[in-house]
């Protein structure tokens, strides 16, 4: 389930939890919410938080998240991924939005642990029209 930040967070909160209910394996949001990441941790939820800087990626790992996703990924390229990697091995860097074909495995030789392709990757005909 993809979370968007609203307001003091209580809106997120209930959204994770409707998530949840509804069946969802893991939460995605654009964005380091602390208050989703405690929620998702204290319930062995995998949650990925968007994260821009190092201290939102380590804020992210202290907080439970297991995954830390790099947003966007085109701003901090491969060469981020690899410096960051190098100096902090236990954050697990997912690059999206900025990830893609033409740049996926020099992401992951660069340290990144996964990838989250976005639209790009995908035809938007195909998307509307529901062929999957």
């Amino acid at each position: 389930m993809y979370l968007t930040a609203a307001g003091n967070g209580c809106l997120v909160l209930q959204d994770a939890q409707k998530a949840l209910d509804a069946g969802a394996r893991f939460l995605v949001s654009p964005c380091l919410i602390p208050e989703v990441v405690q929620f998702a941790a204290e319930r062995n939820v995998p949650v990925l938080p968007g994260c821009g800087t190092v201290s939102e990626m380590y804020q992210a790992y202290k907080l439970g998240a297991p995954i830390q996703k790099l947003f966007p990924g085109a701003a901090g390229g491969p060469g981020w991924v690899k410096a960051v990697s190098a100096a902090m091995p236990m954050l697990k860097i997912t690059p999206t939005s900025g990830a893609d074909a033409s740049n996926a495995a020099e992401f992951l030789r660069s340290g990144a642990c996964s990838l989250g392709f976005v639209a790009p990757l995908f035809d938007q005909n195909e998307i509307r029209n529901q062929v999957w």
